[in-house]
């Protein structure tokens, strides 16, 4: 399917902003996608496979790329320092597999308290979001990854987390938008804001001062954090509700489910444009970025690979 839009941008030019399916790829429940490189890193039902972008193949000349099953479909994955994070939540206990991004050997395990939820890595810290609050790892040596801190929730539990260093936002639901700070060996809760009509907050984005809530009532919230009084500045109201986000430069991402794909411009971030989208039937349920090619987890459909003019 292809959406189009046309879209008022500046100084009265308007110009149409197409998306359009490339390929797809099934190789099971893909849940996650991440873009490194010309890599991108796919979490499916049977643990974790590398693709290269933009044809979506699994080899480069006749070496077959990174692949490492797993007792339980991943709920995350980062790469750093030629390792690779794998979160899961086995039966056992949920793991943090580290693994060799060039041997696929297991270099160490890491064992938070409670179910994980999401991860992110920022400057040298593997920030890992569970059902109790967050752990830290200091990753000097990506191979051994060392406990830094952590931090522990009492009375909400974090829907999601987006990390850039020092700054930790954590999408907290009922409870709003709760942000930390690393400052030092410690780490210190700064910031926390609830919606005035009450609508939880499931993800975040940041892009310099502006904070961008994706809320379970239908709607996209952007906060200012530097008017401490009063800092909503600005509301898009949607049909359906924000799942997740993702920011890539100028862009924001914001997936809605079954609810199809936005892709909003940034050029005036406080006020978020609606430059393309793209329908769909089925979840949609991560999204990431390389050159003009939207890469989106599809779930039991496998990757769909959408390129668009709307992103340069």
């Amino acid at each position: 399917m292809i959406g189009c839009l046309i879209a008022q941008l500046t100084g009265g030019v308007v110009e149409a902003y197409k998306v359009r399916k490339y390929a797809t790829w099934t190789l099971g429940d893909v849940r996650k996608v991440l873009v490194v490189a010309n890599y991108l890193f796919v979490s499916h039902r049977n643990g974790v496979k590398v693709l290269t972008l933009p044809k979506l193949k699994d080899k480069v000349g006749d070496r077959r790329l990174f692949e490492y099953p797993t007792e339980d479909r991943p709920v995350d994955v980062e790469y750093y320092g030629e390792m690779v994070y794998i979160a899961t939540n086995p039966p056992a206990a949920p793991t943090v597999y580290v693994v060799s991004f060039a041997t696929k050997e297991l270099k160490a395990s890491l064992t938070p308290a409670g179910t994980i939820i999401n991860t992110d890595i920022s400057s040298k810290y593997l920030f890992v979001l569970t059902s109790f609050g967050i752990n830290v790892y200091d990753l000097s040596d990506p191979s051994n990854p060392v406990e830094f801190g952590d931090i522990p929730f009492s009375g909400f539990t974090g829907n999601s987390m987006k990390v850039y260093f020092p700054y930790v936002y954590v999408a907290a639901g009922l409870n709003g938008l709760i942000v930390f700070k690393v400052e030092g060996n410690s780490i210190k809760k700064i910031y926390h804001y609830k919606p005035p009509d009450g609508s939880p907050v499931v993800d975040v984005e940041v892009y310099g001062r502006y904070i961008y809530l994706a809320c379970a009532k239908g709607g996209l919230k952007v906060l200012n954090v530097e008017k401490a009084q009063n800092p909503l500045t600005y509301e898009i109201k949607t049909e359906k509700p924000v799942f997740t986000l993702k920011r890539h430069r100028k862009y924001l991402l914001a997936t809605f489910g079954s609810g199809g794909l936005k892709v909003y411009s940034l050029s005036r971030p406080s006020n978020p444009l609606l430059v393309a989208y793209y329908s769909n039937s089925q979840h949609l349920y991560d999204v990431d970025v390389y050159k003009n090619y939207i890469l989106l987890a599809y779930g039991t459909y496998g990757i769909l690979n959408l390129v668009s003019s709307a992103i340069r």
